[in-house]
């Protein structure tokens, strides 16, 4: 019977930026009412699974506020990772996109008018975030070994890039990542054999974007 590294990606709750549909990207904002709401409900849940071996948290303050809630249920101690925090937005940090299209309309017609990459000045670039999620998957290993739990509270963009990393894809997906969304993983080492690379009893997804927590739940301000 294998032993898996159990890897929980989560990402924090509803924050006041979000609220107001701004690009937060490291601006470190609150929870809103309805996000401390959910992190609640997360930690219920999560305190009837089996408890962390180390809970990881974004050093942003809507990712700390989830992470402490975890925290005063289970029993372990946030650990603050600064390589878990959002993609910086650069210029467009803190804007709302009508406020984005007013103060940089060419810039705006040209990132609606293409797939194609276009860089924002100051902004981390995709392929730099590709590389901070390379280098966090390949120091969970250096610090972690099977048998161990970790959960790890982050941002939406960058659970992307993680995913993408975790699941060894040669391409990065759009996921509509529900705040408090659960992805859960068990995992060997990547260090294998070219024949258990497609094995899929080596790797497990196990929640995919899932919000048990939620369900059939309404918040009520």
């Amino acid at each position: 019977m294998a032993t898996y590294l159990k890897l929980l990606l989560i990402r924090h709750g509803e924050s006041q930026g979000n609220v107001e549909g701004r690009m937060e990207g490291q601006m470190s904002t609150s929870l809103s009412a309805k996000g401390e709401w959910q992190s609640r409900q997360l930690a219920t849940y999560l305190q009837r699974q089996s408890p962390p071996t180390c809970l990881y948290s974004s050093p942003l303050q809507r990712a700390t506020q989830t992470a402490f809630y975890l925290e005063k249920r289970v029993g372990c101690s946030v650990q603050l990772d600064v390589e878990l925090q959002e993609l910086n937005q650069g210029i467009f940090q803190g804007l709302m996109w009508t406020e984005v299209r007013d103060r940089y309309p060419q810039l705006c017609s040209e990132l609606v008018a293409t797939l194609d990459y276009q860089p924002v000045p100051g902004a981390e670039t995709l392929m730099a975030a590709n590389r901070r999620a390379v280098n966090w998957y390949q120091t969970l290993w250096q610090r972690h070994t099977a048998g161990d739990v970790i959960w790890s509270v982050t941002h939406g963009g960058f659970m992307q890039q993680l995913i993408r990393v975790i699941l060894g894809c040669d391409r990065t997906w759009q996921i509509p990542i529900h705040h408090t969304a659960l992805f859960e993983f068990y995992l060997i080492s990547p260090e294998v054999t070219q024949d258990n690379q497609h094995n899929p009893e080596c790797w497990k997804i196990v929640q995919f974007n899932e919000t048990p927590h939620l369900d059939n739940k309404t918040y009520r301000a």
